[in-house]
C-alpha cells in the first residue's frame, strides 16, 4: 500500500473545502472558448523568491468541471527577457476541475503573464492570466 496515498486525499480534500469560487480569481475565457479557467494562490500574497502553490479550477464552457487534461504552466514577465526560475507544472488533479500547480516562483515584482496549456484528445487550448507580483 502507497503510504502517501491517504496524506495525498486529506490534502486535496483540505484544499477543495478551504478555496470557494468566490475567493479565486475571475474566470477567464480560454483561446478558443473551451474552457472557463480561475485560479488560487495557496498563500496570502504573491511574494518574490518564496515557491507557490495554486489551485487552478478549469470547467468546461457549459460550466462542467473539465477532467483529464494535461495542462502546461509558463510565465514571463512582460518588458524583461526572462521567464519564471523554476518549472511549475500540474502535479494533481484534486476532482471538480480542480488541479494542483506546484512550483509558481517569481523572482522579481511586478507584472507577469501567466500562461496555461490545455491538451485533451488531441484538442489544445490556452488561457494567460496577468499577475501582479509584490
Amino acid at each position: 500500500m502507497d503510504n502517501l496515498r491517504y496524506p495525498r486525499i486529506a490534502f486535496g480534500m483540505v484544499l477543495a473545502l478551504s478555496i470557494s469560487p468566490s475567493s479565486a480569481t475571475d474566470a477567464h475565457i480560454s483561446d478558443k472558448g473551451l474552457y472557463r479557467v480561475s485560479w488560487q494562490s495557496l498563500a496570502p500574497e504573491l511574494t518574490t523568491d518564496l515557491i507557490h502553490e495554486w489551485l487552478l479550477h478549469v470547467e468546461t464552457a457549459d460550466r462542467r468541471p473539465a477532467d483529464n487534461l494535461i495542462i502546461t504552466v509558463s510565465a514571463h514577465m512582460p518588458g524583461h527577457a526572462h521567464g519564471l526560475p523554476t518549472q511549475p507544472r500540474a502535479t494533481a488533479y484534486l476532482g471538480n476541475g480542480d488541479y494542483r500547480i506546484a512550483g509558481m516562483k517569481f523572482q522579481m515584482s511586478g507584472v507577469w503573464w501567466v500562461r496555461f496549456d490545455f491538451w485533451r484528445k488531441n484538442r489544445r487550448d490556452w488561457v494567460i492570466f496577468e499577475v501582479p507580483v509584490k
